[in-house]
């Protein structure tokens, strides 16, 4: 838990009469002014960083403790003394509420002040970072060999965690906070591969001279893992049937990788010399979920760790002695968001670079081994995957593979330096920058098509299939619509009858979604920041949302109404809404931490939560009258309402939902994990089927990208 990061962040907390100063870790209702012990500081933060939901016993011993075991006579007093703090003749009532047999939260709505001078260029990082680099001698090679381990769905998973899905999520310019314009560039490409196959996950060592990358060969069914001397083109390879290897990253001084073996639902994280002629060394069991770490001084790996409090796609940084296993977070992620995921380590610095990433984009930060000290260095709207520092100048380098912008961001002048514009045809999924003009890369091995499937099972039919990534099938009067990505836009098309598609009459925008509402005979366009709809037969806009905050999800409801979620750009909570288009007026509902809402049927809605819960809220109450907890995503959870029924996506299987059975999730169909995945599910009145968007991996190969002056 970091409450380091208030004071540099936060200028004050109101709670009730209560300011709290982070800085001076001090209390002030206007009369009376309270220090607070280190203990209580650190508690009455984590409650604040965790407002909208209930922190349990066990969260207070991990994250605030950061212990194995704490007494609970010691929770107890530690409680019962910060709620004595917080009394005062101005603070009569609770701030402190205790949920019987599950724990504690906030009875008051925290209100945040954040400082003026938070972002990048006016922040002061730490002293080390403008410090002159020493270059440290790399020790000699050692070697190791290791033993059997066991499959995992992720063979896809860790290849497009790094390019699709949540890239999608935004896609206005990144170029909104440079202070430089992006300028045309070529590219120059050397292919660094010879054996046929699918590549992924690139990762250079420290020293640059070597890259590790896993490889599915054709005509096989796993991942190696190998790493190539970039140098000389040599190559060491790890392989064993059943079992997939990814890289995770390097210790910091070049002569060991950490990497994951994943055999069915077993994953082990290994460390291996890069001569791989010795014993493989076993470090700890991990999650499916992505993974990206790098070994540090003094025997420790800091990486990023999924499944924080319970989410899926929730990643906080974790640091951990590799040999005694001990372990201890160094970052608190709010939990409406994605999560901290690790990016790089600066050995010279002793400083770790991560990427914060949440529903209104990405911020990069930088904080020492501990997570104390976090600076914010840089935001953007979209991803920031893989990155990479470059010593000669004190710079950070990365590719932004939505604008398709190789980013260099100094870290002297704390601001970005230069920005080259790759060629709109020049498209890479993993990848990692070498300098400021090369880098490594895998050539685009995907495929995004649209299918349908019955709700009876069966085998899927296609519906769309073209060169390019088309998504987000919907209805529309006797046909179908759905966008096709186009660079950084989306436009929409029209699937004809003998199979050929043709552009509606709108431009291409930033569209996260599209939906048909026949009754009303119009169009919902979901942007990021708005809803618009428009006459289907003249395509003119007859109407307009705008929020504060990012939508998440938008569907038409039953009464001429719409459905939508938004995640708030302050709070980062999710709330729910009902859109009349008759009085064009939008009401809350009480659905908790939703991140997509529909309407079942007459009686009740169906919401995902951010908690990847499925639940019932009866219409007219507002009452919650079911739920299921979902087991972990495979890839993401994807839901779905039609006729009556639910219908529900974990990338890997399609399942339908009775919330009355004894099982209440019947498998439909599952698809072929060593190649697809499902990101998105959707529902057809029109034919009663369901629209589920695919990615196939393809084969393709690795690159060294060379940026050269435009022709």
């Amino acid at each position: 838990m970091n409450e380091v990061s208030f004071s540099r962040t936060v200028k004050s907390i109101k709670l009730g009469s209560w300011k709290l100063d982070p800085k001076r870790q001090v209390l002030t209702d206007g009369d009376i002014e309270k220090e607070l012990e280190p203990l209580l500081f650190r508690i009455i933060s984590y409650l604040i960083l965790n407002s909208d939901t209930i922190i349990t016993r066990q969260n207070l011993v991990d994250d605030v403790w950061c212990q194995k075991y704490v007494d609970d006579n010691a929770i107890n007093r530690a409680i019962s003394e910060l709620r004595k703090t917080l009394k005062s003749e101005n603070q009569k009532g609770i701030i402190v509420k205790t949920h019987y047999r599950k724990g504690y939260s906030l009875a008051i709505e925290p209100f945040v002040e954040y400082h003026k001078t938070e972002s990048a260029d006016q922040s002061k990082p730490s002293p080390a970072v403008t410090t002159e680099l020493n270059t440290k001698a790399t020790p000699a090679e050692r070697s190791v060999k290791r033993k059997k381990a066991p499959w995992v769905f992720a063979a896809v998973i860790s290849t497009l965690a790094a390019s699709i899905s949540l890239a999608f999520i935004n896609q206005d310019t990144a170029l909104s906070d440079a202070s430089v314009s992006p300028i045309e560039k070529q590219v120059q490409e050397t292919v660094l591969s010879w054996v046929n196959g699918r590549y992924t996950r690139p990762n250079i060592s420290p020293n640059k001279n070597f890259v590790a990358f896993s490889i599915i060969q054709k005509n096989s069914q796993n991942y190696s893992l190998v790493v190539k001397t970039l140098q000389t083109g040599h190559e060491k390879r790890l392989a064993e049937e059943g079992t997939n290897y990814f890289p995770i990253g390097w210790s910091a001084d070049s002569n060991k990788v950490f990497y994951r073996a994943i055999n069915n639902e077993q994953c082990e994280v290994w460390l291996i010399n890069t001569s791989f002629d010795g014993t493989n060394k076993y470090l700890f069991d991990c999650s499916l979920q992505g993974f990206t770490g790098a070994g540090v001084s003094d025997g420790r790996l800091i990486y990023s760790k999924s499944g924080y409090r319970d989410r899926d796609e929730l990643a906080a940084l974790a640091s951990r002695d590799i040999e005694t296993g001990q372990e201890f977070q160094i970052t608190s992620p709010n939990l409406n968001s994605y999560g901290d995921r690790f990016l790089t380590y600066i050995p010279d610095m002793e400083v770790i670079i991560f990427e914060r990433h949440h529903y209104q984009g990405s911020e990069l930060y930088m904080t020492d081994l501990d997570g104390g000290n976090q600076v914010k260095l840089h935001d953007t709207n979209n991803r920031i995957w893989t990155l990479s520092y470059e010593k000669k100048i004190n710079s950070l380098i990365w590719l932004d593979n939505v604008e398709n912008i190789l980013f260099t961001y100094s870290l002297d002048k704390k601001a970005i330096t230069s920005a080259a514009k790759l060629p709109n045809n020049v498209k890479y999924a993993s990848n990692q920058p070498l300098s400021h003009d090369a880098l490594l890369a895998v050539t685009y091995p995907f495929l995004q098509d649209i299918y349908t499937l019955s709700p009876e099972g069966g085998e899927l039919q296609p519906l769309v299939k073209s060169e390019y990534d088309d998504v987000q099938a919907t209805d529309f009067e006797d046909s179908v619509i759905f966008l096709r990505q186009e660079g950084g836009l989306r436009s929409i098309y029209r699937a004809l009858p003998d199979g050929q598609h043709e552009p509606l009459a709108l431009e291409a925008s930033t569209y996260e979604s599209i939906h048909y509402s026949a009754q009303r005979q119009e169009l919902l366009l979901h942007y990021k920041d708005r809803l618009e709809t428009y006459d289907s037969k003249t395509l003119t806009l007859t109407g307009s949302i705008k929020v504060d905050g990012t939508i998440v999800s938008a569907e038409y409801l039953e009464e001429n109404s719409i459905g939508y979620t938004v995640v708030d750009a302050r709070t980062l909570r999710g709330k729910a809404f009902m859109h009349s288009l008759d009085s064009d007026k939008s009401i809350p509902l009480p659905i908790e931490r939703p991140l997509w809402f529909g309407q079942l049927d007459s009686e009740f809605y169906a919401s995902l939560s951010s908690h990847d819960e499925v639940s019932l809220y009866n219409i007219n109450t507002g009452e919650k009258t079911d739920r299921i907890e979902l087991s972990k995503a495979k890839y993401k959870h994807s839901i779905a309402a039609g006729n009556g029924s639910l219908y529900h996506s974990d990338g890997e299987t399609v399942f339908k939902i009775n919330f009355s059975h004894t099982e209440p999730r019947q498998e439909l169909y599952k698809i072929d994990s060593s190649s697809y995945v499902i990101d998105r599910i959707s529902f057809s009145q029109q034919t009663n089927a369901l629209y589920l968007d695919i990615i196939e991996v393809v084969e393709n190969q690795l690159v060294k990208a060379e940026i050269t002056q435009s022709e």
